[in-house]
């Protein structure tokens, strides 16, 4: 049958010189039911050497990891197939060594009642998340994106199950091997750098702790490394005083999702 609808497809397009508007294999995996397809995906990874770990069940969506050797693997599937799929390695992001799902609270970023999918993603000197949605219709959707004015090679730290918050660590532009931790959160409009209460308290601890480094390695003469914490601290207080008028956060325990 399926060999039949791939050659119908092919005569049509031909006939009429349009693209197609939609790949066959792609229609044909439209309501499929989300266990079943994830427990054929499954039991195909395993005949291949795979060694499957933790499996989430949701309303909408089955989401699991699996393994074999240094290859790992995080695959969502919905009723419209296979809605997402990370994996280690991969030629596109060369950091990153191993995927596989983190472990529980998971938030509900649109509160639609089933819990997002939350992906460790591991380097070689830290661990990251990336954070995506499926909706009702079986659409999986990324959640946070940073600002590409924020820093440079972006990593979430940390994410807050019970609010739309997270930590966001990034690289100061041109000097990679500073990095900076800023607290990030949601409001009506998008994602902004947090500067609630205790947003503003995340940000003292960071300066505080770079002013004090600095003094020390400045009195051990350590040149290298003073530089780099007062790129650090320089890199924090342009972020902070950045200012978009079109964006102003929510006061504490009321921002929008």
């Amino acid at each position: 049958m399926r060999r039949v609808l791939l050659c119908c497809a092919v005569l049509v397009a031909c006939a009429k010189q349009d693209p197609p508007i939609q790949d066959p294999l792609d229609y044909l995996r439209v309501g499929v039911d989300p266990r079943r397809e994830a427990d054929t995906i499954i039991e195909d990874l395993r005949r291949h050497g795979y060694q499957v770990g933790r499996r989430i069940d949701e309303a909408s969506y089955v989401a699991f990891d699996a393994a074999s050797g240094g290859d790992s693997t995080v695959r969502v599937v919905t009723p419209r197939g296979v809605a997402l799929s990370v994996e280690a390695p991969d030629v596109r992001w060369p950091e990153r060594l191993w995927v596989e799902l983190a472990p529980d609270p998971r938030p509900d970023f649109d509160q639609d009642g089933q819990r997002d999918v939350v992906v460790l993603l591991r380097e070689r000197d830290r661990i990251c998340f990336g954070w995506a949605q499926v909706d009702r219709q079986g659409f999986a959707s990324e959640v946070f994106r940073p600002r590409n004015d924020w820093g440079e090679r972006p990593c979430v730290l940390e994410i807050d199950p019970d609010r739309p918050r997270l930590v966001l660590e990034v690289a100061v532009p041109g000097m990679p091997e500073a990095r900076v931790r800023v607290p990030v959160m949601a409001n009506a409009e998008t994602w902004v750098l947090d500067d609630s209460s205790s947003g503003r308290e995340r940000w003292e601890r960071e300066v505080a702790a770079r002013e004090k480094a600095l003094e020390v390695r400045e009195m051990q003469g350590d040149v290298p490394s003073a530089a780099r914490l007062r790129a650090e601290l320089e890199w924090l207080e342009q972020l902070r005083n950045a200012t978009d008028p079109m964006l102003e956060p929510a006061d504490d325990g009321e921002e929008a999702r």
